[in-house]
């Protein structure tokens, strides 16, 4: 059984990174597929998503929300910056638990298409 206790973020994952992308082209990858890209335009925490807005390439706003990942590795001087979705990454060294997840069946839902993936950043920063 997994216990899950109240959890608090002091900052949004890849805080430096996103303030660093402000008004800069960004793409959103997972996988081979760009899922989103656009110049990014505001970034903020929504409970357990970042809530991201951007001006996309036909000139419009789209604010969509990217789940709080499991982790993160920030290269900022490269713009470039992975969220890490994998269930490895969320439970670590214990590959009985990690089998268990995999294995999991969850009812009644679909799952996100973040799941057991990398969400790749990029961004030119100016």
């Amino acid at each position: 059984m997994i216990s899950v206790t109240s959890t608090y973020l002091e900052s949004i994952p890849g805080e430096t990174f996103f303030t660093k992308a402000l008004q800069s082209p960004i793409s959103f990858v997972l996988g081979s597929k760009i899922i989103k890209q656009g110049k990014l335009l505001i970034f903020k925490q929504a409970h357990y998503y970042i809530q991201i807005t951007i001006q996309n390439t036909r000139n419009q706003k789209e604010t969509f929300e990217i789940p709080i990942p499991f982790k993160t590795e920030e290269y900022v001087h490269e713009g470039l910056i992975y969220f890490d979705y994998r269930v490895k990454s969320l439970v670590g060294k214990n590959e009985e638990l990690c089998y268990r997840l995999s294995k999991a069946k969850i009812k009644n839902t679909t799952p996100s298409q973040y799941y057991n993936k990398i969400l790749e950043i990029k961004t030119q920063l100016q």
